[in-house]
């Protein structure tokens, strides 16, 4: 399915997974990339399989299948401009899942010296890591969670195509929801969408709440670690119309004390809406005290709260805490 003629530089800066990268970066990745054509039903990898390859995708598409250790399937499409297969590599692992071509396919493909190639252009290897991580969240089964009305909704980490499900899907998020969330009542922007849901899982980790295993996105809390210190991250959190009032927030917040845990952050800090009540109330519970940073707005620094503290039940925290580690060390 590989030939023998070598990538070109300005073909691989079209895709979109160099967008961003200058021409020039990206020859010493050319040289080492072969050409890649697959017809419909080709197998590109098989799960558990010894990895020796990686693939870029420049036209056509591909279906990748995950099979869990509980049997359950993921499926995933792939779409051009995408990398495939780099996982294993990175880890040195099997193949994690399953890739058969499902419409014509063009790209090109490479080995441990594409690899080593690629994590030389500048930003690449975060790039590179943050993909890889991306792509594991999307194999975790999402955990079932009761909220105290009975109401039963999904807990899972944030995916990239979290923001279309945002910004498109059928849960309202009101003028003054986002007002609350983001101080100001323009909505976000494409580039801001994808800042809140293409996250990288160790630096700014993000947990949604869905309405059913598949469903619709219904809140998210996130936080975002400070580049002056890395023990202390930003918090914050947003909860649709209809679904306010039921104990999302509380839970979505203990959910993130255990990613945090996870990920070595100590200290949280928050700014919200002075008259924000029911997201201060949320905080205090947990030992916030304000200080008034503008006209309408507080802020507040507290210490992630201990197990004892919270609601959460110690198998609740274990599972949140086990989901949330497997993609902070995913490539670890």
């Amino acid at each position: 399915m590989a030939g023998s003629t070598a990538a070109h530089a300005d073909e691989l800066a079209r895709l979109e997974f160099f967008s961003g990268c200058r021409v020039d970066d990206l020859e010493g990745l050319a040289h080492v990339l072969r050409p890649l054509t697959a017809m419909p039903g080709d197998v590109l990898f098989r799960q558990g399989e010894p990895a020796s390859t990686f693939m870029f995708i420049a036209g056509g598409r591909a279906q990748v299948t995950h099979i869990g250790a509980d049997g359950d399937h993921t499926v995933i499409e792939l779409t051009p401009g995408l990398i495939v297969g780099e996982i294993a590599l990175l880890r040195g692992t099997e193949r994690t899942a399953t890739v058969v071509v499902t419409e014509a396919l063009t790209g090109w493909v490479g080995g441990h010296d594409a690899l080593d190639a690629m994590l030389a252009v500048p930003c690449m290897a975060e790039r590179l890591l943050s993909t890889a991580r991306q792509r594991l969240a999307g194999y975790i089964t999402p955990l079932p969670v009761h909220l105290r009305d009975g109401c039963r909704l999904f807990l899972r980490p944030a995916l990239p195509g979290d923001k279309e499900r945002a910004a498109h899907g059928p849960v309202e998020f009101s003028a003054e929801t986002f007002y609350r969330r983001f101080q100001t009542v323009q909505r976000p922007s494409p580039r801001l969408m994808a800042y809140l849901f293409e996250v990288d899982y160790v630096d700014h980790f993000v947990w949604v709440m869905t309405e059913g295993a598949d469903g619709p996105v219904v809140a998210d809390a996130r936080f975002v670690r400070s580049a002056e210190d890395h023990t202390v991250a930003e918090v914050a959190f947003i909860v649709g119309d209809d679904y306010q009032g039921r104990g999302i927030g509380t839970f979505l917040m203990e959910a993130l004390v255990a990613a945090a845990r996870g990920s070595g952050v100590d200290r949280f800090t928050a700014r919200v809406l002075s008259d924000n009540m029911p997201m201060r109330a949320i905080f205090e519970r947990y030992g916030a005290r304000w200080k008034r940073d503008d006209i309408n707005v507080v802020v507040t620094e507290f210490d992630v709260p201990a197990l004892r503290e919270l609601g959460l039940s110690k198998h609740q925290y274990r599972e949140i805490y086990s989901l949330a580690r497997h993609v902070i060390k995913a490539v670890g």
